[in-house]
């Protein structure tokens, strides 16, 4: 048939049959939701003290479909090795249901999931379906939870950084009161919480499994590269090698991460005012941009037209980026 548009057709096809599994799929849940409600009656189960909520239950099924995905990726040699990388994202609490192949079976899903909207969006538009544009979605939506991940990663690097001298004292303080390394780190887990107390719980279950101090804690700097960490680890392997009182030698990482601590906050408070200056500059070239195009719409069309305009939009773009880079690293203080 002439005029007849067959990748159309085909993606309209691929598309029916997606949907088709899906409702096929919500239905067989939704019964199974109503026999376990049917049953729960004649049940005796448990008090539970809360119960789950939709969002819950959401993130509880998307993780079933997850794992389901990810027996047939495991079968890949290439992908095993590329998911280590992920495991430094699992908690203490979700080392038995969770690997680091979840997360890259998210992001397959992640850039699918991409390219169907894609898809949807060629097919309301009435444009023909492009490979080249279909390759470039899919990547990007498998590079979009890195974001999120790369984000959440360093929050937790943050809050670590800030509990770490806790830690110090606490174990310092352990020491001097007869206890040993074992003891002292079964302290920190328990006193303290949040990513500084998970990471404890991961040293202390590294030393019940017998391996030494200094590996132990450089596994512990493997997974958050935080200078503090290497310090510790670099202190410890010292003492392991050549033997010293440990007290003192955490008494002296206790007095060096206090001092540095009282210059950052030191340095943060000189540095204030810079930063809010820069961060101004950041986004005043968005804010006038926005303010000219609501003004006249047409202004800035020469950029996109000619291919001067073009390349002097790509000129304006890099020696923005090289201005950003540039002053982030001259208020950047290291220590």
């Amino acid at each position: 048939m002439e005029g007849f548009n067959w990748q159309v057709f085909i993606v309209q096809i691929l598309m029916i049959i997606t949907l088709f599994m899906m409702i096929i799929y919500l239905l067989r849940e939704s019964k199974s939701i109503k026999y376990q409600k049917r049953f729960e009656r004649f049940a005796l189960i448990s008090v539970n003290d809360h119960e789950k909520s939709f969002f819950d239950y959401i993130l509880e099924k998307s993780w079933v479909l997850v794992h389901h995905f990810r027996k047939i990726l495991e079968r890949s040699a290439f992908l095993k090795k590329y998911s280590e990388k992920y495991e430094k994202y699992i908690t203490f609490e979700e080392k038995d249901i969770k690997v680091g192949m979840d997360y890259i079976t998210v992001k397959f899903l992640s850039a699918f999931t991409f390219v169907f909207l894609n898809i949807i969006t060629v097919m309301f538009q009435y444009s023909t379906f492009g490979l080249i544009g279909c390759l470039f979605t899919f990547i990007i939506g498998f590079f979009v939870p890195d974001i999120f991940l790369t984000i959440s990663f360093k929050k937790k690097r943050k809050q670590i950084e800030e509990d770490l001298l806790k830690a110090i004292i606490i174990m310092n303080n352990s020491f001097k009161s007869g206890r040993n390394i074992m003891q002292a780190v079964d302290i920190v887990k328990n006193e303290l919480d949040g990513p500084i107390s998970d990471e404890f719980k991961k040293i202390y279950l590294d030393m019940n499994y017998g391996l030494s101090i200094d590996v132990v804690f450089n596994r512990f700097y493997e997974r958050v590269k935080l200078e503090d960490a290497k310090y510790i680890t670099s202190s410890l392997t010292l003492l392991n090698k050549t033997g010293g009182n440990i007290v003192r030698v955490f008494s002296t990482i206790e007095k060096s991460f206090f001092d540095k601590k009282k210059l950052q906050n030191e340095m943060k408070s000189l540095t204030a005012a810079s930063i809010f200056v820069f961060r101004v500059l950041i986004i005043l070239p968005f804010l006038f941009s926005l303010l000219i195009f609501l003004m006249n719409p047409d202004y800035f069309d020469p950029f996109f037209e000619t291919p001067y305009g073009f390349l002097l939009l790509l000129f304006i773009i890099i020696l923005y980026i090289g201005y950003v880079f540039t002053v982030r690293k001259v208020l950047k203080v290291r220590m």
